[in-house]
């Protein structure tokens, strides 16, 4: 009975009931929309719910390192913007003077290593910064990373000279747009992310030191925690992780797009969070659950594109789905469901007992 009842009370469970019902609806209208082909062409396998795995990459990455970040109470608005940093950096390696090499192909001007490095390690850096922020001069997040926010973009410009590079360059092109075990390599680089910020917070004792940070900073601190250093790592693992979608993002169109790249990756990520069970305000967190939301979010927008409505929609669409699972999950309805179950269950046993 305690079982069933701490069932209907998980965040989790809620949200995986939320990811099957909008799944029937799409099998209900196409039933096709559950096939899956192999092409030996290409060697890969297609259909809708690998597409929606494999687009939600991006995202589920990204929020990995803001479940982090939300279990200590904070948030990180500048994910999208380091997401355009990271490609527009990678693509000034690949191409580096366009005056000299203004004909995009197969080529890269400086060591592809820089190319793929460089980029993550400016984002680690600008997390940093955004963890300095909050942690050292006790700034709000939301306003020490709407720093970021606002001047990341503005980077990306700088690093670009405002221009739109293009590559074709093979090696960088297989991030995005190749393939692994038969997988799109965007689903086997986030489940890597995905496994890598499980066993980090799960195998260390940081994961209990952030759900410390997030119920009581102060208490944590008097305690021998050192709160700073926990909130500092969570804002540069975030950081990190954003440039690895900067670059799938950058790869998957083989270009940088520093106006579009990375737009409201933010808000989709805390989305991503919420649904999956975390709280805002901090303390616990479910890296499961934060899978399950960016999974949601990516089926919503699959979706629409899928059955021909209006891309103008997909903001409406969102809304009212996650209004609907966000509702599902609220303490009221699982205490209400969880009631419903136990009075079913007394009946039945009253009944049997007689």
């Amino acid at each position: 009975m305690k079982r069933r009842e701490s069932i209907f009370k998980s965040k989790l469970i809620w949200a995986i009931i939320a990811e099957i019902l909008i799944l029937l609806v799409c099998l209900l209208m196409r039933p096709d929309f559950f096939k899956i082909e192999y092409q030996p062409q290409t060697h890969m396998w297609y259909g809708s719910l690998i597409d929606i795995i494999n687009r939600s990459a991006e995202i589920t990455i990204i929020a990995m390192g803001m479940t982090l970040v939300i279990a200590t109470g904070g948030t990180d608005l500048s994910v999208g913007a380091l997401v355009a940093v990271a490609g527009a950096l990678a693509l000034k390696l690949l191409r580096w003077d366009v005056t000299v090499y203004n004909t995009p192909g197969d080529y890269t001007v400086q060591p592809f290593i820089l190319v793929l490095f460089v980029p993550m390690l400016v984002c680690l850096a600008m997390g940093m910064f955004n963890g300095v922020l909050i942690a050292k001069f006790k700034m709000q997040p939301i306003i020490a990373t709407l720093v970021l926010m606002v001047a990341g973009r503005g980077i990306a410009q700088i690093a670009t000279n405002g221009k739109q590079f293009t590559t074709l360059y093979a090696p960088f092109r297989f991030i995005g747009q190749g393939s692994l075990l038969a997988l799109p390599m965007p689903i086997i680089i986030s489940a890597v992310a995905v496994l890598g910020v499980s066993l980090f917070t799960r195998l260390t004792s940081y994961g209990m030191f952030i759900e410390s940070v997030g119920i009581n900073r102060n208490a944590s601190r008097v305690s021998g925690i050192k709160s700073d250093t926990i909130i500092l790592i969570a804002y540069a693992l975030t950081g990190f992780l954003s440039g690895v979608a900067g670059l799938i993002y950058a790869s998957r169109i083989s270009s940088c797009d520093s106006n579009n790249a990375g737009l409201n990756y933010e808000l989709d990520a805390i989305l991503a969070v919420v649904i999956g069970g975390t709280n805002m305000s901090g303390g616990k967190f479910s890296l499961a659950g934060t899978v399950v939301g960016s999974i949601i979010i990516r089926t919503i927008t699959t979706f629409v594109y899928y059955f021909g409505i209006v891309s103008e929609s997909i903001m409406a669409f969102k809304a009212l789905i996650i209004a609907v699972v966000i509702v599902l999950q609220s303490e009221p309805v699982r205490k209400w469901m969880s009631s419903r179950k136990n009075t079913g269950a007394d009946r039945i046993g009253g009944g049997v007992h007689a």
